[in-house]
C-alpha cells in the first residue's frame, strides 16, 4: 500500500493548488503533531490545505477532527500567517520540498514542507531566517544545523529533470549492482525517471517490458535498449500530464467477505491512469480529491479488513467445530452399533461367557498370578478347550477380560472382541453394553449452540408480565434516556421507584386505544421490578413506586435548571403504588418453530372456549334460581339497577372537600389510595359484565322505550337532567384543582402555527403512529412464539433467560426465586441452570445448558443475591 507522496504526486498536487493563490488565511489547525490544516477564503469561496510532514500535501474536502487545544506550532503559524494572502506555491529544486509564500515585502513569511525522509515543516521570514521549526536537525553531509534564528538553506536546481536521462545513466545504474546480486528492472528505471515505482511500472508495461524482470551486471540489455527511446518518450508524456492536467486515479483490490458484498481496499493514488498494472481503478475529479478520498478511507478500510479477517477466522472456527462435531457424532453412532452388537453376542453366547467367568473367578480365588493365568489359558487353548480359545486377552487392571464371540446361528457373521466385566454375570454384561449404547445416543442429542438474532428488548432489563405485557427497564442513564425517547408511546406507562438510583421502567401497551388500560396486576409487577432495580435491593428496605402517563414525562427543565442524561421532568400528579417486596425470579422461555406456535395457539383457543362454556353454565344456573325475580323486572331492574350504577359514580370523589387532617393523611400514604383503586379494579376485572347483567340491561332499555314512547325528546332530556347525581359536580371540582396544579408546572402553550406546519406535524404523527402499530403487531407475533411451558412434541429453537418479579413466573416450568443476599450473580445463575438440567438429557436441557456461555441472565440479576428453590442443594 502506498503511504507517502512520490515526486510526481508532489508536482501534481502543487499544480492543482496554484488555483488557491490569492486567497487569504483564516486560521490554522492541527490534527496531530505532524498534520496541519490551513483554512483559506476569498469572496464566495473557501478552501483548506492539509499537509503532513514527510507524507503529503493537498487540498482537502473532508471535515477532519481537530485537536481541542491548538499546539504551540499551530499558535506560531497563526501569529505569522493569519489574515495574509497565499501569494505563491511551488516545488523547490525538483525535489519533494514545497514552498508556500504568505504576504509580501517585509511582511512576507514562507512555509517549507519537506515530504521526504522523516519530513519537516519550517516557517521563515522574507530573509529565510527560521521563526519556527517542527523538528530541529543537523544535515549529516554539510553539518548545517536548522533551528530557530538560523538560516534555512536548500539546493534549488531546477534543470535536473529537463536534462532527462540517457543510455549511459542506465548502464551506470546496472554497473552499480553488487556482484552476485540481482535488481528488478522497475527499481533501476524508477531512479532514472524519478516517477516512483508505481508510475515507472506502468511506463515499462506500456513499452512491453516487465518491471519484475531481474537484472544483474552480466544480463544482456539489448532488449531493454531497443525500447529505451520509447521509455523516454512515455516518461516525458507523464511529466507533461502531471504539470498541466493531472488526473486523480485510485487503484484498489477487492476483499471478498464470507457474508456480504466485496469491500474495496485502496492500494495506491496516482496522477495518471493505470490500466495496465491495476485490475481495479476509479477516477475522481482531481488529484487532490483522489488523495483526500484515499487517506480519509484508509482507517475505515483497516477496520473493514480487520472485521473481514475476524469473520473469516470465526467461520473457520465454526467449520472446525462443525467438522469435529460431525466426527464425534459419527464415532458415537459407530459406538452405538458396536455396543449393541456386543450385547447381542453376549446374549447369544451366554453359556460360554458364564463358563469363562467361572474359570477366571476360580483362578483368581486360588490366588494365581496374572502370568500363571495367562499360561494356563494358552495351555488349555492348545489342548482344544473351547472356553480357553474364546478368551482373547486379560485386562486385570480394569477387572475385565476380552472374549472372541461369533454368532452360533450365522457362521458368516463377523467375529467380535467383547470386553467382559469379571464382577458381573453374562446378563449384567449385556445390559452394561446396552446402557453404553444409550448414553452414546444421548450425547448425540447435545448440539452446538446456534447463533440467533437478539430481540430488541434484550438490550434492556426486561420481562413479560403475567398478562402478556412487555416491561423494560434501563441499565444506566443512557439507556433510561433511550427508553423514553425511542420506546415510550402515547398509551404506555412510565414507572419509577421512589428511591434513589432506580431505573426508568416502561410498560408497553398492547393496544393503541385510549380506553385500553394497563391491568393492575401488570402495574404491580412493574412496580416490583422498579424497586428491585434500585438501591432498596442492597439496603433490603421495602419501598414504593409511582407511575405516570407518557405526556407527563419531559426532558424540558425549568428555566435556569439543567437535567443530566437519563433524568426527566415529571409534571402533574404521580400515582403511587403500594410497597413492593424484594423478590425476583429467574426463569426460562423457549422459542418455538411455526408448527409448534400453531399448536399452542390452538390449545389456547380451546382452553378459552372451555372457560367460556363453564362460565355460561354457571350463569344459566343462576338465572334459573332467580326466575321469580325476572318475572317482575319493573320492581328490581328499574330502581335497584339505576341506584347501583349512580352510587358508583358518586363514590369516585368526596361530596365535601376534605379537611386539613384528611389531606395530610392522603399525602402521607398515597400508596394506600392506589391499593384501594387496584383492589376495586381487580374485582371489576374478575367479575366482568356477566350474561345476566347484559340481559337485564336490554330488558330495562326495552321497558323504558315502551313506558316513555309518547313523550317528546325535550321531556326525556329534562327527565335525564333531574336524575343526574350530585356527586359528579364534586368530582369535576376535584379535577379542576388537579388541572391547576399541572398548569403551574406545565410549559407555556405553543403559539399558533401556520396551517402547512400543522399539516406536516399531523402527517409525521400519523407516520409515527403507523410505525408504532407495526412494531406492536411484531411484538405480539414475537410473544406468541415464546413459551414457558414447552411440550415434548414441540420443536424448540433456543432458550431465553428471563429475570422478573417472582409472581410473573408462576406459570414457568423452569424457575427459581431470587432474594437479596451475599451471593454473586454468575454463581447463582450457574446453580439455577444446573438445577434445571439435573438428570436430564433431552432437548430442553441441552438448550438450557447452552445458557452457561451467555451472560444475559446473570447481567439482568440485581447485585448480591440469594437463590432458593426446592431440592436446590440436593446432589
Amino acid at each position: 500500500m502506498k503511504n507517502r507522496f512520490t515526486l510526481v504526486d508532489v508536482i501534481a498536487a502543487t499544480t492543482e493548488l496554484k488555483k488557491l493563490q490569492g486567497m487569504r488565511v483564516n486560521n490554522v489547525y492541527d490534527i496531530d503533531n505532524k498534520t496541519y490544516l490551513i483554512k483559506l477564503s476569498r469572496t464566495d469561496e473557501k478552501a483548506v490545505i492539509l499537509f503532513e510532514s514527510g507524507v503529503r500535501l493537498h487540498q482537502t474536502f473532508h471535515d477532519w477532527p481537530k485537536s481541542q487545544t491548538p499546539s504551540s506550532f499551530s499558535m506560531k503559524l497563526r501569529k505569522h500567517i493569519n489574515q495574509k494572502r497565499l501569494m505563491s506555491i511551488r516545488v523547490v529544486g525538483f525535489d519533494r520540498l514545497v514552498e508556500l509564500v504568505f504576504g509580501s515585502e517585509d511582511r512576507e513569511n514562507r512555509l517549507y514542507v519537506e515530504l521526504y525522509d522523516r519530513g519537516n515543516v519550517v516557517l521563515t521570514d522574507h530573509e529565510l531566517t527560521i521563526l519556527n521549526i517542527l523538528r530541529v536537525r543537523t544535515d549529516k553531509d554539510t553539518s548545517v544545523r536548522w533551528a530557530v534564528r538560523e538560516k534555512y538553506t536548500f539546493n534549488e536546481d531546477s534543470d535536473t529533470r529537463r536534462a532527462g536521462f540517457k543510455v549511459e545513466d542506465l548502464e551506470k545504474a546496472v554497473a552499480g549492482i553488487p556482484d552476485g546480486k540481482e535488481e528488478q528492472l522497475g527499481r533501476i528505471f524508477s531512479q532514472l525517471t524519478k516517477c516512483g515505482n508505481p508510475v515507472t511500472k506502468e511506463i515499462l508495461s506500456k513499452c512491453g517490458l516487465k518491471a519484475e524482470q531481474k537484472i544483474s551486471k552480466k544480463t544482456d540489455l539489448s532488449g531493454v535498449l531497443e525500447k529505451f527511446e520509447e521509455i523516454l518518450k512515455a516518461t516525458e508524456e507523464v511529466w507533461e500530464t502531471v504539470e498541466e492536467h493531472p488526473k486523480g486515479v485510485i487503484s484498489y483490490t477487492e476483499a471478498l467477505s464470507p457474508t456480504s458484498a466485496p469491500i474495496q481496499l485502496y492500494q495506491e493514488f496516482n496522477p495518471i491512469p493505470m490500466p495496465l498494472t491495476s485490475k481495479f481503478t476509479k477516477e475522481l475529479g482531481s488529484f487532490c480529491e483522489s488523495v483526500d478520498e484515499f487517506y480519509s478511507r484508509i482507517e475505515t478500510q483497516k477496520q473493514e479488513q480487520k472485521a473481514i479477517n475476524m469473520e473469516k477466522q470465526a467461520l473457520k472456527k465454526l467449520e472446525n467445530v462443525e467438522k469435529d462435531q460431525k466426527e464425534r457424532i459419527e464415532a458415537l453412532q459407530m459406538t452405538q452399533e458396536q455396543r449393541e452388537h456386543m450385547a447381542n453376542r453376549i446374549i447369544l453366547n451366554q453359556e460360554l461367557v458364564e463358563k469363562a467367568l467361572l474359570l477366571i473367578r476360580s483362578a483368581l480365588a486360588n490366588q494365581f498370578s496374572w502370568q500363571t493365568i495367562e499360561e494356563m489359558k494358552k495351555t488349555a487353548a492348545k489342548n482344544g478347550d473351547p472356553v480357553a480359545k474364546s478368551i482373547d486377552s486379560f485386562r486385570f487392571e480394569n477387572n475385565e477380560f476380552v472374549m472372541i464371540l461369533g454368532d452360533p446361528y450365522d457362521e458368516e457373521a463377523e467375529i467380535l472382541k467383547v470386553p467382559i466385566d469379571i464382577s458381573m454375570n453374562a446378563s449384567k454384561n449385556a445390559q452394561r453394553h446396552f446402557v453404553d449404547k444409550k448414553s452414546a445416543a444421548e450425547k448425540i442429542v447435545t448440539e452446538v449452540k446456534k447463533s440467533r438474532k437478539a430481540m430488541w428488548f434484550e438490550k434492556f432489563r426486561w420481562f413479560i408480565s403475567s398478562e402478556g405485557y412487555i416491561v423494560v427497564a434501563g441499565r444506566d442513564a443512557q439507556q433510561n434516556e433511550l427508553l423514553v425517547k425511542k420506546y415510550l408511546r402515547p398509551n404506555d406507562i412510565y414507572m419509577h421507584a421512589d428511591v434513589r438510583g432506580a431505573s426508568s421502567v416502561v410498560i408497553r401497551n398492547k393496544s393503541f386505544e385510549e380506553s385500553q388500560e394497563i391491568p393492575p396486576k401488570t402495574l404491580t409487577e412493574a412496580a416490583q421490578m422498579a424497586v428491585c432495580y434500585s438501591n432498596a435491593w442492597e439496603a433490603t428496605v421495602t419501598a414504593s413506586a409511582w407511575w405516570v402517563r407518557p405526556e407527563q414525562v419531559s426532558r424540558t427543565a425549568p428555566t435556569g435548571e439543567y437535567l443530566p442524561s437519563g433524568s426527566f421532568m415529571i409534571r402533574g400528579k404521580k400515582n403511587f403504588m403500594p410497597p413492593s417486596q424484594l423478590v425476583m425470579g429467574l426463569g426460562v422461555l423457549f422459542r418455538m418453530d411455526e408448527e409448534s406456535i400453531e399448536r399452542h395457539v390452538a390449545m389456547e383457543k380451546e382452553k378459552k372456549k372451555e372457560e367460556e362454556e363453564v362460565e355460561e353454565k354457571k350463569e344459566e344456573k343462576k338465572e334459573d334460581s332467580e326466575g321469580e325475580e325476572e318475572e317482575f323486572p319493573d320492581v328490581e331492574v328499574k330502581i335497584g339497577g339505576e341506584e347501583e350504577e349512580e352510587v358508583y359514580f358518586i363514590d369516585v370523589g368526596p361530596k365535601n372537600p376534605p379537611n386539613k387532617q384528611q389531606q395530610k393523611n392522603q399525602k402521607e400514604a398515597p400508596e394506600k389510595t392506589t391499593q384501594k383503586y387496584l383492589e376495586e379494579k381487580m374485582k371489576e376485572q374478575m367479575a366482568g359484565p356477566s350474561a345476566k347483567t347484559q340481559k337485564r340491561k336490554q330488558r330495562k332499555e326495552k321497558m323504558v322505550k315502551q313506558k316513555y314512547r309518547d313523550q317528546t325528546e325535550d321531556d326525556l332530556e329534562l327527565h335525564r337532567e333531574l336524575l343526574k347525581p350530585h356527586g359528579k359536580v364534586e368530582e369535576k371540582k376535584e379535577e379542576e384543582v388537579v388541572k391547576e396544579e399541572v398548569k403551574s408546572e406545565a410549559p407555556k402553550p405553543e403559539e399558533k402555527r401556520p396551517e402547512k406546519v400543522e399539516k406536516k406535524v399531523e402527517e409525521e404523527q400519523e407516520e409515527a403512529e403507523e410505525e408504532d402499530k407495526e412494531a406492536s403487531a411484531e411484538e405480539i407475533t414475537l410473544l406468541s412464539s415464546l413459551t414457558a411451558q414447552p411440550l415434548d412434541e414441540d420443536t424448540l429453537l433456543f432458550a431465553v433467560p428471563v429475570v422478573a418479579p417472582y409472581s410473573a413466573l408462576s406459570t414457568y416450568k423452569y424457575r427459581v426465586k431470587i432474594t437479596p443476599g451475599i451471593g454473586k450473580r454468575g454463581k447463582a445463575t450457574k446453580s439455577a441452570i444446573e438445577l434445571f438440567t439435573r438428570q436430564k438429557t433431552d432437548r430442553q436441557a441441552a438448550l438450557i445448558k447452552s445458557l452457561l456461555s451467555d451472560d444475559s441472565a446473570s447481567r439482568n440479576l440485581p447485585t448480591k443475591v440469594r437463590i432458593s428453590a426446592p431440592q436446590l442443594h440436593k446432589k
